[in-house]
């Protein structure tokens, strides 16, 4: 990675562009990425959802699809329910805890997921087509160096440090 720049005004106005250039992106991928998953009638959350319960097979109970998505087992019940509700999924009492369910996708589930499924890798693909090899692969390890970066980082420190703040002039609060 490369080593940090010194600390100027110009440099400061650079970072806050790149990085707002950065979450602009993000915001307009997941944005477009919501309206082809709309075509499906299924929002971001869904999708996600009827992905891990794919994935997880017979290991799909809530507690298990709470982890992959890394969200509260709350946030999954309500979700659950809307998925049943929609036919998507089936949820049957586990055969050896009564208090547990067992999440399975339903035949429309499963055709409704591979049809999205099919759509988002066409979207990646349509996403990506502009840039050749070499700059998907120098933008993948640029994201993945910002990702350990923002990963390391010390926000606490960082909220506290008035020496880092370009634009702390001394003055205390």
């Amino acid at each position: 990675m490369a080593k940090p720049k010194t600390n100027n005004s110009a440099h400061h106005e650079q970072a806050g562009l790149a990085w707002l250039s950065v979450v602009q992106t993000y915001q307009i991928c997941q944005r477009r990425y919501e309206e082809l998953l709309a075509i499906f009638g299924l929002t971001l959350a869904q999708f996600d959802a009827l992905n891990a319960i794919d994935r997880l097979g017979d290991h799909a109970l809530p507690k298990n699809i709470a982890d992959a998505l890394v969200v509260t087992r709350g946030n999954v019940s309500g979700l659950l329910k809307r998925l049943s509700f929609a036919g998507l999924v089936q949820l049957e009492p586990h055969p050896d805890d009564g208090r547990a369910w067992l999440v399975r996708l339903t035949a429309d589930g499963r055709k409704r997921l591979q049809r999205a499924q099919a759509a988002a890798r066409r979207f990646v693909i349509a996403q990506m087509q502009p840039f050749s090899a070499e700059e998907q692969e120098s933008t993948r390890q640029l994201m993945q160096a910002m990702q350990a970066h923002l990963r390391s980082l010390d926000i606490h420190a960082i909220g506290l440090d008035r020496e880092t703040d370009p634009n702390n002039r001394g003055h205390k609060s």
